[in-house]
This record gives C-alpha cells, structure tokens and sequence, in this order.
C-alpha cells in the first residue's frame, strides 16, 4: 500500500497522514516518513596547530524517522522487508521504499486474536512468529496464519483445521514476550506462566517447580556452551538442560533502587492485572525484575533491568551500568543488541546508547532520534540501525 500526495518542504518531506485501513477510522497506525538531515560537523583541531594542516571532520549519524503513532515494541528483518510489532498490530515495510508496507491486525488477517504485538521473529524458513498480549502465538507462512495457544492451535475458524492440546501440553500462556528458535530447531518462548518448549507439534512449559525463579518471562538467551538464561520477573535463572541455578540482586544483578518512577512511555510492563497476582507488587523500579539479555562475543552475559541498570555477568563477577555522565543513557532497559562489530546497544527511556567496551555514546531526540523511549532494536544488512519507540520507528545511518 503507498501513500499518495507527497510534498517537498525545505530540506525535508513527509507524507500526509491517510487511513491506512480504507474503513474511515484510524487505528492509529499513520505511517509518517519525516527525513531529517543534520548537516553540522564536530571541528576536531588543535588552535596552535600549524594553519596547513587538515581539518579533521567527524560527521554525525543521519536519522530518518517514521511516524507510526503507537508503540513499537519488537523489530524484525526479512530480507529488504522489516517487521513492526506494535500496540495495535503488525506493520511489514520494505525498508528499499520510502513508503511501501502492509499492515496486519486481528481484524484484517484472522492471525491472531491481540492487537498488541510483543515480540516478532523470523526463522531459518522465513515463517514470521508474533508473540501476543493475551493472544497466544501466531505463525505466518506468507500465505497461511497459525494460532497457537493454552488449549489448542490451527485456524482462528475453529473448524477441522483446529487441534485441542492434551491437558499441560500446550502453550504455557497467553501472554508471549519472548521467542528463541534453537539450533535443532525447536522454540523457547518466555510467557507469563513459564518458559515453553515447543518442537512442532506439543508444548512442555518450565515452571517455579522445575526450577525456574520466578514464572513471569521476558527474554531468553543461549551462550556458546548451549547454556540458557531466562530474564524473569525474580531475577535470571541458567539452565544446562538438567540444572538450574538463579541469580538475584544479593547475588550482584542490578542496582540499588530508590524507587524513582519511570518516564512517560516507560511503563509497559507495569500492569495492573498482572500484578493484581497473589505476591505480586507493581513497583517502580525492581533490580530482580530482568526485561532483555544478550550475550556478546566472550559469553558476557548483558542483563536488562526494570529501573535497576544494566548489569554484566562473566561468569564470576557482576558490574553494573546504571545513568550518569558518560555511561548509559537511562536505567529502564528495554532492549539489548550487539551488532556485527561487537558493540553493544541498549534502548532506554533516555534515548539509545551504545558501548565498545571502553567508552558509551548515546542518541536521543536532540540528535534526531524520532522518541527518547526505545523499545526495539534491528541492524540490517548495511549496518543502518532501527529503533523502536514510543512514537514510531527511527533509521540512523552512520
């Protein structure tokens, strides 16, 4: 679908907002493309240095930002194709156009029963995985949707094409934050009830009684060992296939807290239903409380928090990140990636900042970041970097 009407101003251009659906009413899912050009450069020179020498320039990044009005939660590429997990569905863009994109919702496809789109994969076959809020697991083949939940999977028709689960042996819950396809090519996907395994056919989900700490899941990582880290809401749990073993903030993970709340757009994770649960208290800020991990080229594990920093475990010894002058940008970490030169990026609720191993840099709206919330992050295959935010989709090319 292209938008039409395009017009010129000054040295940027934008789209004029339509109705992406055709029915009259906006979802809220306008897809704005706002290129924005910084054209200063850092003078790097020495005021007594000999008047013959060169200037050395040093050019910032180039941002284009993309106005989606909601959330973007989760980013995936495909190809030339990138795929926004949203508040209120899915948004396929072809990231060689300046505007060429479908838009998914549960009301449109019959793929899946929630509009609000936590995470999106893609495996080795190009299958696209949605994990929902409240809606199970979707699989789209590009041709065919399949829902996957607690009780049964198939056609949302509920027609012979749909199968009932076995009592326990389906998907552990509604709720799917986090999706991991394994070398042998099964699926892990961290829910609000467990980690579920899934092998093309049953689900065997891994609870507080196999083991696990705590059974609200947000992320999953896999070392070089073939070891497991598990990102939940009482800290991060290791599994070696019979062993688990916790880590908590007594054992080093996150910060002291003050309970400072977060920014506006910050809060995703705080809902009230959720923490209406027996034990469960809705605070503000939770060194335990794990949103994403990764794991860098020397098996380091990069650990998320909720309010509490960023902490590095190798093995032996923890360190922890946390806001201020020249270290990251915020201590609400959404989003952690490591690209393909090693470094390390995290979304914050203070821009994005990126770590080489000696010194961090970060990016916010005053560099042209389209929303200090970020939420998601992606690098395609020419190394440009996109974010997720609070307002939309931001593309920096360095």
């Amino acid at each position: 679908m292209l938008f039409d009407g395009l017009k010129f101003r000054k040295a940027s251009y934008k789209i004029r907002p339509v109705d992406l659906l055709g029915e009259g009413t906006s979802i809220g899912m306008r897809f704005r493309v706002r290129f924005i050009l910084f054209l200063s450069f850092l003078l790097v020179a020495c005021s007594r240095a000999p008047s013959n020498l060169p200037l050395k320039t040093v050019p910032p990044p180039r941002f284009s930002n993309f106005e989606t009005d909601a959330n973007v939660k989760s980013l995936a590429l495909d190809g030339d194709d990138l795929w926004l997990g949203m508040a209120n569905g899915v948004i396929r863009y072809n990231t060689k156009t300046i505007d060429q994109h479908e838009i998914f919702t549960a009301g449109s496809t019959g793929g899946f029963l929630s509009n609000g789109i936590y995470k999106i994969a893609v495996d080795a076959q190009g299958n696209k995985w949605i994990g929902t809020y409240g809606g199970g697991l979707s699989r789209f083949d590009g041709h065919q949707w399949t829902v996957f939940t607690p009780y049964g999977s198939g056609k949302i028709s509920y027609g012979q094409d749909w199968s009932v689960y076995p009592s326990g042996s389906g998907l552990g819950d509604l709720w799917v934050y986090d999706i991991f396809f394994d070398s042998d090519g099964t699926l892990w996907l961290a829910t609000w009830k467990g980690v579920s395994h899934f092998d093309g056919r049953s689900f065997r989900t891994y609870t507080q009684q196999d083991g696990l700490l705590d059974k609200w899941v947000y992320s999953i990582a896999k070392d070089r060992n073939g070891v497991f880290w598990f990102g939940t809401e009482g800290g991060v749990s290791r599994f070696d296939g019979r062993h688990w073993t916790g880590y908590t903030h007594r054992d080093g993970l996150g910060a002291e807290v003050n309970e400072s709340p977060p920014k506006e757009g910050a809060t995703g994770y705080a809902e009230g239903r959720h923490h209406r649960s027996e034990g469960k208290e809705n605070r503000l800020a939770n060194p335990n409380f794990v949103l994403h991990i990764a794991i860098d080229q020397a098996d380091n594990k990069w650990i998320g928090t909720w309010g509490a920093g960023l902490s590095r475990f190798n093995g032996k010894t923890w360190v922890t990140y946390t806001a201020g002058k020249g270290t990251i940008s915020g201590n609400f970490i959404h989003a952690l990636e490591i690209d393909a030169k090693g470094i390390l990026w995290a979304g914050t609720e203070n821009g994005v900042s990126k770590f080489d191993g000696r010194t961090w840099k970060t990016y916010t709206t005053a560099d042209g970041l389209i929303d200090n919330n970020v939420f998601s992050i992606a690098f395609d295959a020419e190394g440009n970097k996109w974010f997720g935010t609070w307002l939309g989709l931001s593309k920096m090319t360095e």
